[in-house]
């Protein structure tokens, strides 16, 4: 604790405040230039002139990513102007807020733990005269920072969409730009002093990996529980209700925006903030967002003066003790009888699940996506009270359910695509290699042959690839009511794209592996890789769609058209699947 002590010592006085200002401000410059890999990146440009091929490669990505977000900005355009006659416009708005909000929510345990309690900046920091909560705030702001930009997809599009739609004036954009920079502190300050608290108590256990992960996903589990609770009740108490709900739906402006919002309340206050612009609603609404934002702040410093310290100390130890696998004992075991490609298999299943960082990434977006429906669908039945009849008025699972029964194609293309996304979008395949980290080179001189060892990771990234389409699966036949005639082929179209997903996932990753790495969330959440391959399977779905659509204009039979996708889809994971293991022949021994 002499840090906190030093850091007490230099905090004395009010004229030292600017300048303990000033070291924090240095401090977070510092911890974003590392998370950017701003500098590291100009070097290898400018003067190593290396990976300058990724600069047209970005730029090729992301005018192919415009197409989708034309496409997005046409769907929040049409659900505007249904919703605008009934006067429930603000429940887009609050929607596309709360997606945010709930993102940064979920990951945040994610994101917190990796950059409090793993990154090994750490060892660095701890000594300096900074007082634990400054050290905390400074790694709090880079990844608010980050969050920025996690989120930009998701909020931005619905803002501004609705703001030009509805002509809306400069408070509507000055509110907007404030509700935007205040976005993630409420939910990422209270994952914050949750993790805090928990990581004071694991750290007197010395099974402190199992236990974070435990923990974690019990965060995870009891923030939804926490939503559904609200969501509940929000919702009508028994069938009576139901007429007064579905008046109360088409006389009330904004009785859908609370119905959407009672999962996380301060959605509801950034979604009036930003549609009451300067009005006396919108700076209530503001300047309730504000407020709480710095309580929770100042909550989360004083927490981390009193514990954060406590959860650090001790656990690089406990982690630096483990045994790990060295290339003689990996090469006793090939040798001894143990085939090749099981022990590889073996290797790369402790790499990844022996770090709660990796495991996490790994399993969440499998989790989050299908568990954002099973959400909505709990709300929504609580909201109908129980009732039978159809007076859950707005009831979005409904609607969904009634579009996607107008045209099986339809309904079993969207499947897939849904299992699809749950099951491979999450940077597991990309991030293969670069997982390793500085051991890579125990896989380059261990007795197996490159080929085998990228087949047996390709195995561990494919089976988390079947965790999320089965996750996906289950919720699609219970929540959606999907029926097996549309859920077979939809299961067996997204298997197919797997494959093809997660063998480019991993050509890209060991064309250019991330293994220098000081922290295990850089390995995937500040790897190059990961997002290329986000590109690259956003490329690859997109081109499914327009060939899936020429081939509907041809008016092909449902049968037909979906035994080309999948023949389709087929060859292109066989070829990309041999293509990824000869590469890993040729790029194994020129990796440093």
């Amino acid at each position: 604790m002499s840090a906190s002590s030093a850091g007490a010592g230099a905090g004395g006085g009010v004229g030292a405040r600017p300048s303990r200002v000033k070291t924090v401000l240095t401090v977070i410059r510092a911890g974003l230039r590392s998370n950017f890999g701003l500098a590291t990146l100009k070097h290898r440009l400018l003067k190593e002139k290396k990976d300058r091929w990724l600069v047209p490669l970005v730029g090729v990505a992301a005018i192919g990513v415009v197409p989708m977000f034309y496409g997005i900005v046409l769907l929040i355009e049409n659900v505007y102007l249904v919703l605008k006659p009934m006067g429930q416009e603000r429940a887009l708005l609050s929607f596309g807020i709360l997606a945010g909000q709930l993102l940064i929510l979920l990951f945040g345990v994610y994101y917190v733990i990796a950059a409090f309690y793993f990154a090994r900046d750490l060892e660095f920091l701890i000594p300096l005269p900074l007082r634990p909560g400054e050290v905390m705030a400074s790694k709090f702001a880079v990844i608010v920072i980050n969050e920025y930009l996690t989120v930009a997809a998701i909020v931005l599009p619905v803002v501004v969409t609705v703001g030009v739609l509805a002509r809306r004036g400069v408070g509507y954009w000055v509110n907007a730009t404030l509700v935007y920079l205040t976005l993630p502190i409420i939910p990422l300050a209270l994952v914050s002093l949750v993790v805090v608290a928990m990581m004071r108590f694991i750290n007197v256990s010395r099974k402190k990996d199992a236990l974070i992960l435990v923990g974690s996903l019990a965060l995870i589990g009891l923030s939804f529980a926490l939503q559904i609770g609200l969501g509940r009740s929000a919702g009508g108490r028994g069938p009576e209700a139901s007429a007064q709900a579905v008046a109360a739906f088409f006389t009330s402006p904004d009785s859908l925006l609370n119905k959407v919002g009672a999962i996380f309340p301060p959605g509801i206050w950034a979604t009036k903030a930003i549609a009451g612009g300067f009005s006396g609603e919108g700076l209530a609404n503001l300047a309730l967002l504000l407020g709480v934002s710095v309580v929770l702040f100042a909550g989360m410093v004083v927490a981390a003066e009193k514990l954060f310290y406590r959860g650090v100390i001790g656990l690089g130890e406990t982690t630096g003790k483990r045994r790990r696998l060295t290339r003689d004992e990996m090469s006793r075991r090939v040798s001894s009888g143990r085939r090749a490609f099981a022990a590889i298999f073996g290797r790369e299943w402790k790499i990844m699940n022996r770090t709660p960082i990796f495991l996490l990434n790994g399993i969440l977006v499998s989790v989050f996506v299908p568990a954002i429906f099973v959400l909505m669908a709990t709300l929504n039945k609580g909201g109908r009270g129980g009732g039978s009849g159809g007076g859950g008025g707005g009831d979005p699972m409904a609607l969904l359910g009634t579009l996607l029964s107008a045209n099986p194609l339809v309904v079993i293309l969207g499947a897939a695509l849904f299992m699809t996304i749950c099951g491979s979008v999450n940077g597991t395949a990309s991030s293969t290699f670069s997982r390793e980290g500085a051991q890579f080179w125990i896989s380059r001189m261990i007795p197996v042959a490159p080929r085998e060892q990228a087949a047996a990771k390709f195995l561990h990234s494919y089976l988390v690839a079947m965790l999320g389409v089965a996750t996906a699966s289950v919720v699609a036949a219970v929540f959606l009511h999907l029926r097996a005639a549309y859920l077979a082929p939809a299961v067996a179209l997204s298997l197919v794209a797997g494959v093809l997903l997660a063998a480019v996932g991993m050509m890209i990753d060991l064309a250019r592996p991330l293994l220098d790495w000081t922290n295990p969330q850089k390995a995937i959440k500040q790897n190059l890789n990961v997002l290329l391959a986000l590109f690259a399977d956003v490329g690859i779905l997109t081109a499914v769609f327009f060939g899936v659509k020429a081939l509907m204009r041809v008016k092909l039979a449902t049968n037909v058209v979906l035994g080309v996708v999948f023949v389709g889809l087929g060859a292109l994971a066989a070829v990309s699947y041999l293509a990824m293991l000869k590469f890993a022949d040729k790029r194994y021994p020129e990796i440093e």
